[in-house]
C-alpha cells in the first residue's frame, strides 16, 4: 500500500474500531516515536493510554452530568 492509500484504511479502521483518539493521536505519536527511536510496543502503549485517559474522562463527565448532582456543591458547604 502507499502511504496515502495506508492512511486512509487506517482511518477508516480506527473510526470502524470506535477509537477517535487513537485517530487523532496516532500521526503525533509515531512521529514522536520516530524521532526517539521508541520501539513498535511503546508507542502502541502512548497512543492506547490516551485513548484510554480520555475514554476515562468521558465516562467520569457523563456520570457527572446523568447524576444531575448540583456541582457547585462541595465538603465545605456540608452542614
Amino acid at each position: 500500500m502507499l502511504p496515502d492509500e495506508l492512511k486512509v484504511s487506517l482511518i477508516k479502521c480506527l473510526k470502524e474500531l470506535h477509537l477517535p483518539t487513537v485517530r487523532a493521536c496516532y500521526e503525533e505519536q509515531a512521529d514522536q516515536a520516530r524521532q526517539e527511536s521508541l520501539t513498535y510496543e511503546y508507542y502502541l502503549a502512548e497512543v492506547m493510554e490516551r485513548e484510554r485517559e480520555v475514554r476515562n474522562h468521558n465516562r467520569i463527565q457523563r456520570m457527572l452530568r446523568d447524576s444531575k448532582l448540583p456541582l457547585e456543591k462541595n465538603l465545605d458547604c456540608f452542614e
